[in-house]
């Protein structure tokens, strides 16, 4: 017969007294999970969904999309030497700005003189219109205020100014996920790991999308290898140029920021020059906010912008106009102390045709155990006429 000896069985856990939870094996306990996750930033891009919102969407032919921009006419022209109270010749520059029959305003002396003819930057003037001449200074300032004619006159040598073209690029977005054939099928907490990935990834996805819009420079990579030209769209940051305020070492007060509001608050179709009242909106990181209603509290009134979309701001009226002040989370993670104030009526949300944002599914190879996904979008941004737009900069944190 065969020696066979049996191995010894493992001793069971004796539990002394009474039982506590503790005493169980911890896979037969049954974990207390919400069965919610909780998101961080369910909704933290104001500026993507604004622009597209306010003002509708632009739906373009080419990933390289444009506008044309005309400015005012140039009204100033610089006295170019001193000249006498009875000098009738006088030297400026960009004299091209002016015609026969022009009427200049010296802002320094205020007197008013009528153009006869213009030879280069030579202006032959009729002096002291209405009042008596006054000698000029060099460097001062004559501002073109209108025209007169004589009864019967021809009409004149006109005058005007080219437009100029802008441009932006669209940019490819994507937001890939997948999942194994198991995870599929696995039962979790907190909902289906299909549903509740895809509705965070969303939110990833027009993150992306709203940092571009900030911060992003417009480039293009040409196709080189084999592989095609990659293009990046210009954010606010590369658009605005003429009303960057840094405000590094500044004492902040009403005042201030009025002085501010007084240039930021004039151009554009929210601005105070188009007629009714001017609103614009400033994109605030929290630090903005803080401070801002530090100074600005009795101020601030609380207004509901869209109840669909949940956004809501604090104005701000200031003597010339409204502001809306609305929290925007990406500039707290990395720029709090920045702030933008956007005219949306010169802000677009642009979109390749049929490129627009969408969830692509079956993005997987055919022998893979599972499903891939993607939302992919091939949008820019289009910033007409920036000096309607401004950003704040260097604020204490």
């Amino acid at each position: 017969m065969a020696d066979f000896a049996p191995g010894a069985r493992p001793n069971p856990t004796i539990v002394a007294n009474y039982r506590g939870p503790e005493d169980h094996v911890s896979t037969r306990v049954k974990i207390d999970m919400a069965d919610k996750i909780l998101w961080y930033a369910p909704e933290a891009t104001p500026f993507l969904t604004l622009t597209g919102k306010i003002k509708g969407k632009r739906k373009a032919f080419n990933y390289k999309y444009e506008w044309l921009e005309k400015d005012q006419k140039p009204r100033a022209l610089i006295v170019n030497g001193a000249q006498t109270d009875t000098d009738t010749t006088i030297e400026v520059d960009a004299g091209n700005r002016v015609v026969a029959r022009d009427v200049l305003l010296n802002t320094r002396t205020r007197e008013v003189l009528l153009v006869s003819s213009v030879s280069s930057n030579d202006l032959t003037v009729v002096r002291a219109i209405g009042g008596a001449g006054v000698a000029m200074n060099d460097g001062d300032t004559l501002l073109l205020i209108g025209s007169s004619y004589a009864d019967g006159a021809a009409s004149g040598t006109p005058v005007s100014i080219t437009e100029f073209s802008k441009y932006n690029y669209t940019q490819i977005f994507r937001t890939p996920f997948a999942f194994t054939g198991r995870d599929l099928e696995t039962e979790l907490f907190g909902g289906n790991d299909k549903m509740t990935e895809t509705k965070w990834q969303a939110i990833e996805h027009k993150r992306s999308i709203e940092y571009a819009f900030y911060f992003g420079k417009r480039a293009l990579i040409a196709a080189a290898g084999g592989v095609h030209q990659a293009t990046f769209t210009g954010g606010l940051d590369q658009s605005i140029q003429s009303n960057a305020w840094d405000v590094t070492g500044t004492s902040l007060n009403t005042r201030v920021f009025n002085e501010f509001l007084e240039e930021a608050l004039r151009w554009g179709k929210g601005g105070r020059l188009q007629g009714g009242s001017a609103t614009k909106y400033l994109l605030c990181s929290a630090p903005w906010l803080t401070e801002i209603n530090s100074w600005a509290e009795n101020k601030l009134e609380y207004r509901v912008l869209d109840k669909q979309i949940g956004f809501a701001a604090m104005e701000y009226k200031s003597p010339h106009g409204r502001v809306l002040l609305l929290s925007s989370p990406i500039l707290d993670e990395y720029h709090p102390d920045r702030a933008y104030l956007v005219d949306f009526n010169h802000v677009d949300y642009v979109y390749l045709r049929n490129r627009d944002t969408k969830l692509l599914s079956n993005r997987e190879d055919n022998d893979i155990d599972g499903e891939k996904y993607e939302y992919f979008s091939d949008c820019g941004l289009q910033t007409e006429f920036e000096q309607s737009h401004a950003v704040l900069s260097g604020l204490s944190v």
